[in-house]
């Protein structure tokens, strides 16, 4: 059973998430969006909130992907180098959805669909998740997810609750993060060890490893791998990686 001071306490949190998001977008707060939705998911009692946006190419290879998200470093990581984002339910039930979905909704039977959550769950993903899907004029698609560890049953009572103010954050998450998540504005030029590290580090490698198969110093390494980061404006390599691939700055078939 649900306490209902919780509940209340939770409802006005997320008023008040309303209040920082439109800050954010207004230039008042300049912390980054990841750190703000962290700490607005822990205030209206959430696992993680994600913010994934897509352009309208839907490529296996790559598409164009903008993420905000709060998972762990480990579970993104896995998450590009599994190219997960070729087959992830949310985002394929997502792109054709025009409500918000339960992930309990989709096809969980399905193999690869079963295994997909299975190893998000093993990465404290959280065990159920809602997910409200975005377009705007221009076709390009972003789906918010929110997740969250309740039994069931209170999942359904916190869904039943919070589900227009989920949708009003959705909207404000996707504005803020148009202003905040800037793409490179001119094709980035990077090394030929830049981009080497680069792409072995999208393939999995570690530091170590990536010096040993390069014949480099570790040190050098990690020197490259930072550059390319900050040439990117990237805030991790995961990122940095997937913006090189969205970008054309690394041919997406050179991760085959």
């Amino acid at each position: 059973m649900s306490d209902p001071s919780l509940a209340l306490t939770r409802a006005a949190n997320l008023e008040a998430a309303t209040t920082r998001l439109t800050d954010t977008i207004l230039g008042a707060i300049e912390e980054d969006l990841a750190e703000t939705l962290k700490r607005i998911a822990a205030e209206i009692g959430l696992c993680h909130i994600a913010y994934l946006r897509l352009s309208p190419d839907k490529s296996a290879d790559i598409c164009l992907l903008i993420a905000v998200v709060t998972y762990s470093r480990l579970w993104q990581h896995r998450y590009f180098v599994k190219k997960y984002m070729v087959n992830d339910p949310v985002i394929t039930y997502g792109r054709e959805a025009s409500e918000p979905f339960d992930w309990a909704t989709l096809a969980v039977e399905d193999p690869t669909t079963k295994a997909f959550f299975a190893d998000a769950l093993n990465h404290s993903v959280g065990r159920n998740g809602l997910s409200i899907p975005l377009r705007n004029r221009r076709g390009v698609f972003a789906v918010v997810s929110f997740t969250s560890d309740l039994p069931r049953e209170e999942w359904e009572a916190y869904k039943s609750s919070n589900l227009r103010g989920l949708q009003l954050l959705s909207v404000l998450i996707d504005s803020a993060a148009n202003i905040n998540f800037k793409l490179p504005p001119v094709p980035v030029q990077l090394s030929t060890r830049e981009e080497q590290c680069l792409l072995w580090a999208a393939r999995g490698k570690t530091y170590q490893e990536i010096a040993e198969i390069l014949g480099l110093a570790f040190g050098s390494v990690k020197t490259h791998l930072d550059g390319a980061r900050r040439k990117l404006r990237c805030m991790n390599l995961t990122h940095a990686a997937a913006v090189a691939f969205a970008t054309g700055v690394i041919p997406a078939q050179a991760l085959k």
